[in-house]
């Protein structure tokens, strides 16, 4: 069994297989394919000092055209090093999978999913990589909304229609979160807003403002310790998927993969679950 494994902002792949080192050890016949992101980016915090970079992501802004790069990565490495069986991110790796599911949903409605699960570590906000997306609201914005959405992150929402505050609103509180954690870099370009280029300015994937969920069984795990806006980003995104094919699990630690030995033995045991079921829905697939 093959696993794509995507890391968390401002690591790399060495520092993904260290964090997920007790896990791997409790599993067999699954080769972990790690992969770093494309972009450099400063060292995130929270790690030892002797961790060694250089230090990566996989998009340094959530511009639609930024995230958009992204997926076209993991797609060429479905291509020149696939197929996988399943997919595993953490933190911003995380959201990029969840993103990249979903996409495809929408893409390609009906359709195998590009792997058969998911494990999704501590996940944040998931943006989007289409242009499209959400665009009758960005529409119904007049200027003194723009006006107001040029201060962003630092924005007044009060005056936003209901689709706006869930848009922006739940933005605003992960970015926050993120760049206060370390997990997320500011969006560079203050002025997006004010130039109506809808390719570059950044939109979340909401559940109360998209129909479609990833179908595919996924493993949600979360750190009861982490930041209380952290984990309300993880649950967001959890929504985001088939309640019918999805787990929550929650660890004893913060931001991080599960470490103890107690905490892994339940991950792979999930995993399990959704590696059988992920392959049983593959079958009725090629029925």
């Amino acid at each position: 069994m093959k696993v794509l494994c995507l890391h968390g902002y401002g690591t790399n792949i060495a520092v993904l297989e260290n964090q997920l080192s007790t896990i791997a050890s409790n599993v067999n016949d699954i080769d972990f394919e790690y992969v770093n992101g494309q972009i450099e980016s400063s060292k995130a915090r929270g790690l030892g000092a002797f961790t060694t970079g250089p230090f990566w992501c996989y998009y340094d802004s959530f511009a639609p055209s930024k995230v958009r790069e992204a997926h076209e990565m993991i797609t060429e490495i479905i291509e020149d090093e696939g197929p996988f069986d399943g997919i595993l991110g953490f933190s911003q790796g995380a959201s990029l999978a969840v993103a990249y599911l979903l996409q495809h949903e929408i893409d390609h409605p009906g359709q195998p999913a590009p792997f058969k699960f998911a494990l999704i570590f501590s996940s944040v906000i998931s943006f989007t990589p289409d242009d499209s997306y959400c665009m009758d609201v960005l529409h119904g914005l007049n200027d003194e909304e723009i006006e107001k959405l040029a201060a962003f992150p630092n924005v007044d929402l009060s005056i936003l229609s209901p689709d706006a505050k869930t848009l922006f609103g739940t933005m605003v509180k992960a970015l926050n979160a993120g760049i206060e954690g370390g997990f997320l870099h500011a969006h560079p370009d203050p002025d997006v807003f004010r130039r109506r280029d809808s390719s570059m300015i950044p939109r979340i994937l909401h559940p109360a403002l998209i129909r479609e969920r990833i179908r595919i069984p996924t493993v949600h795990v979360v750190g009861k310790m982490d930041d209380p806006l952290m984990l309300e980003q993880s649950e967001l995104v959890f929504q985001l998927c088939d309640v019918k094919f999805s787990k929550w699990l929650e660890h004893s630690a913060g931001h991080d993969v599960p470490r103890t030995p107690e905490d892994a033995k339940a991950v792979c045991k999930a995993l399990a679950w959704a590696a059988d079921e992920g392959e049983s829905q593959s079958l009725l697939c090629r029925l």
